[in-house]
């Protein structure tokens, strides 16, 4: 696997960012993203399926001005 092929797997969620750096030769979490960015690929986001309720707990707490 190529330095860009790991890139767009952690982008897909299949991979830890810890096994990227250490893929990408220790490479920073700061390199990570620099990186994430010069390929146009997106941070992975966590499934929210099964976790609408604490979503939505943090929602309210963060923009408790926002809340219906």
């Amino acid at each position: 696997m190529n330095q860009n092929e790991a890139l767009e797997a952690f982008s897909r969620g299949e991979m830890t960012a810890l096994e990227l750096r250490r893929r990408l030769g220790g490479a920073t979490y700061g390199e990570v993203l620099q990186r994430l960015s010069e390929v146009s690929l997106p941070l992975p986001r966590a499934p929210e399926a099964g976790r609408e309720e604490q979503i939505a707990r943090a929602r309210e707490w963060m923009f408790p001005k926002h809340v219906p």
